[in-house]
């Protein structure tokens, strides 16, 4: 915004011919990009039209569509990790209810990090444990150490789901710990 005012303060400046010499030469380069354009536009819009019509206008919809995802947040390769690793070992010990996600596993928004493990029936805390121990350490290792879950059961409408939250590991160590004496 400065330049601008020290342009314009130095234009207001100049003799009143130098000022006209550039309002006209600013007019005629005007002038001669509007006749550019009328020349030119017919062309760009007739080959837009032709484009939109051999293909149905899904050359405009993909490149919509190309626009929107490149304007997304981008996803975190460390939840795509998870979820492909619930899926695919991660609940083979599990009652999982398979009627509407892939392997019982439903991953809600891409940008946090919970994934829903919906169950058929309840599971029992020594299987909960379990699973809760081989999903920590897969997960500190795919993450190298950087990222821990918590898991617990969850009643997700309407099926009972265990739940598993991705956190940082700072977070987790500086959560309350709690020591249980064993007498």
């Amino acid at each position: 915004m400065k330049q601008i005012k020290q342009i314009l303060e130095k234009i207001t400046s100049l003799k009143w011919y130098f000022q006209l010499l550039i309002a006209l030469a600013i007019i005629v380069s005007v002038f001669a990009f509007y006749k550019l354009l009328s020349w030119i536009l017919p062309f760009i819009l007739s080959g837009l039209l032709l484009i939109g019509v051999f293909t149905e206008g899904e050359a405009f919809s993909m490149m919509w569509n190309s626009y929107k995802q490149s304007k997304r947040v981008p996803a975190n390769p460390l939840y795509a990790n998870i979820y492909h690793w619930l899926t695919e070992t991660g609940v083979n010990e599990l009652p999982i209810a398979t009627l509407q996600f892939t392997q019982g596993v439903e991953f809600p928004d891409i940008t946090q990090g919970i994934f829903y493990i919906h169950l058929e029936k309840a599971v029992s805390g020594q299987e909960l444990a379990d699973f809760e121990i081989k999903a920590r350490q897969t997960v500190k290792m795919m993450s190298n150490g950087s990222v821990d879950c918590v898991v617990s059961v969850a009643k997700h409408d309407p099926f009972l789901a265990i739940k598993v939250r991705l956190i940082s590991a700072n977070e987790m160590l500086n959560q309350n710990q709690h020591t249980e004496e064993d007498f």
